[in-house]
């Protein structure tokens, strides 16, 4: 899932715990199960002859990882001279930048969430360029998430799977029976708070107690204020925290809070997110801000999309600010000293590629980067975030690509703004004082 992954660690604390070359536990696919079947006939042939064991770090477990590997059967049965290791870190970067910094990695590819992490390596010589793959999908690949792993004309990594968190989900049969339309503007957000208000409904949830939900309604109000500008100038540290348009992000959310849009306040603070689900699929929530995840979770709560639940952008504040979809996704990577180059490099030029990336959407719960997907492939919810990010572009999250030791400031802050909405403009300096101090080490 597309969940928030902790900040990059920093590489001097890594690099003191270097590990011997065999400590690597995790499940290993099986050559024996049939090939599943997909009507995409993209994937290259492997060149190498001999019979070799492609290494995979990641850490896509549960369902997830048992569709990753059932993909991965169908490349093992069209190269029958490769095969697949897959290895579920459960600290991933550790165990990667802790072999990297060896110099001689047992991995030959990695499935990184991090794209900094990325252009940092890839800066330092340890990646190979995929330039190779970028250039053989013409353009197929979304040049968004490209982007995020570009330095200068290189491109340390492809993107295999993409996530986004484009909007409010919302239950509609709670808008039908009280004859409500779904919010295209702020002020229409704030009536429709007052509605289910006044009926003991909870408009929105907010997941607060997990902390990192919080900034991604943040960077939602902040979309809405000055567009993808503003708020990839807020991650760089190009603006400060104290600029009167961030600001502005904080009185508006601290409105919202205090007029019981996210429920009683010192409720909310105590929402887990997952939690928040089953309570949206029954109507006891009418909205919650949150990632295409969970539209897999409403489905196993029984409701159905576009009957029981659809999806609406975060409402307009400012008229003539653009709008985007904060997206990210993981990303493979393949270490400069890899132990199979060439094979590694034929797979993942397959794992970018539409084949493999549509049987996993197929699977449900995934969104392709390799444009040539169909949407027919697609969940019909799923269909429109694709569609969104095709049309309005996408940016980067901005606490998963803030400098190492921040992203959990930025949690820990806002979660106190939450609390507390009225401190928002000590807050602010705060968060401006720490900023100050990681982007400048």
């Amino acid at each position: 899932m597309g969940r928030k992954t902790l900040s990059i660690a920093m590489a001097l604390v890594v690099v003191l715990a270097v590990v011997a070359a065999g400590c690597i536990t995790g499940s290993t696919t099986s050559t024996s199960s049939p090939s599943a079947t997909s009507t995409a006939s993209t994937a290259p042939t492997s060149s190498t002859q001999k019979q070799v064991t492609v290494v995979i770090y990641g850490q896509w477990g549960g369902v997830e990882g048992q569709n990753f590997e059932s993909a991965l059967k169908v490349y093992e049965e069209e190269h029958p001279n490769v095969k697949i290791k897959y290895v579920i870190q459960s600290k991933l970067r550790d165990a990667v930048l802790t072999e990297l910094a060896t110099g001689s990695p047992n991995f030959d590819i990695a499935i990184l969430p991090w794209p900094a992490l990325i252009k940092e390596l890839g800066e330092k010589g340890q990646l190979e360029p995929l330039n190779s793959i970028v250039n053989y999908y013409n353009g197929e690949i979304q040049k968004d998430l490209l982007n995020m792993v570009k330095v200068g004309d290189t491109y340390y990594a492809v993107p295999i799977k993409a996530w986004a968190k484009p909007g409010i989900w919302y239950n509609i049969p709670d808008f039908k029976k009280y004859n409500l339309t779904p919010p295209k503007t702020l002020d229409q957000l704030e009536q429709d708070c007052k509605v289910f208000e006044e009926h003991g409904i909870q408009p929105m949830a907010s997941g607060a107690a997990d902390k990192w939900p919080l900034t991604d309604i943040f960077e939602a109000v902040l979309i809405r204020i000055g567009g993808p500008q503003l708020h990839n100038d807020l991650m760089l540290h190009k603006i400060k925290w104290t600029d009167p348009r961030v600001l502005e992000a904080f009185k508006i959310l601290r409105d919202l809070i205090k007029e019981g849009c996210y429920g009683n306040p010192q409720t909310a603070i105590g929402e887990k997110w997952e939690a928040q689900v089953p309570r949206l699929a029954k109507g006891q929530v009418a909205m919650y801000f949150m990632g295409n995840w969970i539209v897999l979770m409403l489905e196993k709560e029984g409701a159905q999309p576009g009957k029981d639940f659809g999806l609406i952008p975060f409402p307009v504040i400012n008229q003539s600010a653009k709008f985007a979809i904060v997206a990210g996704g993981d990303w493979v990577v393949i270490p400069k000293n890899a132990p199979h180059k060439e094979a590694a490099m034929e797979l993942a030029k397959w794992l970018a590629g539409p084949q493999y990336q549509e049987i996993m959407v197929k699977k449900k719960g995934y969104l392709a980067p390799n444009l040539k997907v169909p949407l027919s492939a697609y969940d019909p919810m799923d269909a429109k975030v694709v569609e969104w990010m095709k049309e309005y572009g996408v940016v980067p999250d901005l606490d998963d690509n803030a400098p190492p030791g921040f992203q959990p400031i930025i949690w820990n802050k806002l979660f106190e703004f939450w609390a507390n909405p009225d401190d928002y403009k000590q807050i602010a300096e705060q968060l401006e004082q720490y900023a100050e101090q990681y982007y400048k080490s």
